[in-house]
């Protein structure tokens, strides 16, 4: 599957509750997308645990999303919207935070995106799993 240029692929993912959350779309490669969320803040969100959790969040879903949606072959596959997330939050972090999905496997009904998201210094701050639901695309001119 040809991966978007970077410049599309971040245009895609950019938008204000993002902007908001200081969430930026950082690369992209086949069943691979990165994220940075950009702390700390600098206001009151700093002290805001809900609010870093829903930044955390939104950002391990928008990776195994984009993980997904960069290892799907348009001629065969289609995402089928259905995802689950289970998410092991570990520590606040106070530093920028990256957010990595991967598919770690692929197999028509259903792929598994391994979520990692890490401290500037490396350490673990989450770690979850996303399967997400796959559907075989029907043919060309195929009732469906």
């Amino acid at each position: 599957m040809p991966v978007q240029s970077l410049a599309e692929w971040r245009q895609r993912w950019e938008n204000e509750g993002a902007a908001n959350l200081k969430v930026r779309p950082v690369e992209v490669a086949e069943g691979y997308a990165q994220f940075v969320i950009d702390l700390p803040y600098g206001d009151e969100r700093d002290g805001d645990l809900d609010f870093l959790n829903l930044a955390l969040s939104y950002a391990v879903d928008v990776a195994a999303l984009a993980a997904v949606i960069a290892r799907v072959d348009p001629e065969r596959e289609q995402p089928n919207g259905t995802a689950s997330l289970h998410l092991n939050f570990l520590e606040a972090p106070s530093e920028p935070v990256t957010v990595e999905g991967r598919v770690v496997y692929w197999q028509v009904p259903s792929a598994l995106i391994e979520v990692v998201a890490t401290g500037a210094d490396g350490s673990l701050i989450a770690r979850g799993v996303s399967p997400y639901s796959l559907r075989a695309k029907a043919p060309e001119g195929a009732a469906s």
